[in-house]
């Protein structure tokens, strides 16, 4: 009896230790709100610009939801890039969506996007033709960040008078292979347990 206690309480850890979600990157103001100018006003042409914002993973994680206050009219690329300096190098995307007419603070939740301790960016690169916003979450401003200057290359944002895109990013930790070997060990001795168990009332 005390064996399968134990492995029930085992494999409950695991479960909770796999569903919990945390926050990683919250550039929203209090309640959600977007009350900052809109940050970056995305423009076909030589006036268009791209945007990443910059978060970090301690651990492995999953991705379980993005919140963003992007909108706008046509398409535009929006996902995760490694990042290594204080722009992109590139778009190659670890993973991305292309989304059509974006609403403002739409529930994205990705499938299998999972990253990862490390650091990077949170991107959205616009489709010719596009346009539209990424409102700022604040006025305040919280952290460097980088756009895409009239000749497509990126550069870093520090101005201090300019807020931060809205966005949110929800994670759940990946268990590690300690983690799996217990559960093993776990779901083992409850069948143990069941298969002594069975063999006593026979």
């Amino acid at each position: 009896m005390k064996h399968q206690i134990l492995s029930i309480a085992c494999l409950l850890g695991l479960a909770a230790q796999a569903s919990a979600q945390t926050v990683v990157l919250d550039t929203y103001g209090p309640g959600n709100t977007t009350d900052g100018w809109p940050s970056l006003v995305y423009q076909d042409g030589t006036g268009r610009q791209d945007v990443a914002i910059p978060f970090s993973l301690s651990t492995a994680t999953d991705v379980q939801s993005i919140l963003s206050s992007l909108e706008g009219v046509g398409g535009v690329t929006f996902g995760i890039l490694a990042r290594v300096g204080a722009t992109p190098a590139g778009n190659a995307w670890l993973y991305s969506t292309h989304l059509v007419d974006p609403s403002a603070n739409a529930l994205l939740n990705p499938s299998g996007w999972t990253l990862a301790a490390g650091n990077y960016w949170l991107a959205a690169v616009a489709d010719a033709g596009f346009s539209g916003t990424w409102q700022s979450g604040t006025e305040d401003y919280s952290a460097n960040w980088a756009v895409t200057n009239n000749a497509g290359a990126w550069t870093e944002v520090t101005s201090t008078f300019i807020g931060t895109p809205a966005a949110r990013i929800t994670v759940s930790a990946v268990p590690e292979p300690s983690s799996y070997a217990l559960l093993i060990a776990g779901g083992l001795l409850l069948a143990a347990a069941r298969t002594r168990k069975q063999g006593g009332q026979a």
